[in-house]
C-alpha cells in the first residue's frame, strides 16, 4: 500500500516539475522573442540613421560639385590618377 502511494506521489511531483519546465521553457521563449525584437528595432534604427547621413552628406557633395564643377573634375581627375598608380604597383 505504501508502495502504491509512493509512486502516486513520486507522480505527481513529476507533473508538477513537467508544469514549471514547460513555464520556464515559454518564460524563456518570451524573453528571447523580446530580445530579438528589441535588436531588430535598433538595428532598423541605426540603418535609417545611416541611410538620413548618407543622403546628407550626397546633397553636400552635389552641391559643392555643382557649384564649381571644374575644380570637382580636377580633383576627381586627380584621385583617379593617384589611384591608377597604386594599383599599378
Amino acid at each position: 500500500m505504501a508502495t502504491a502511494q509512493n509512486n502516486q506521489d513520486l507522480q505527481e511531483q513529476l507533473d508538477t516539475l513537467r508544469k514549471d519546465f514547460a513555464e520556464v521553457t515559454k518564460t524563456l521563449k518570451e524573453m528571447t522573442a523580446a530580445y530579438a525584437k528589441d535588436g531588430q528595432e535598433r538595428v532598423k534604427d541605426a540603418a535609417n540613421h545611416a541611410q538620413e547621413q548618407v543622403k546628407e552628406s550626397f546633397s553636400k557633395v552635389q552641391g559643392e560639385v555643382e557649384a564649381h564643377p571644374y575644380t570637382s573634375m580636377a580633383v576627381a581627375f586627380g584621385i583617379g590618377l593617384i589611384l591608377g598608380k597604386i594599383l599599378d604597383r
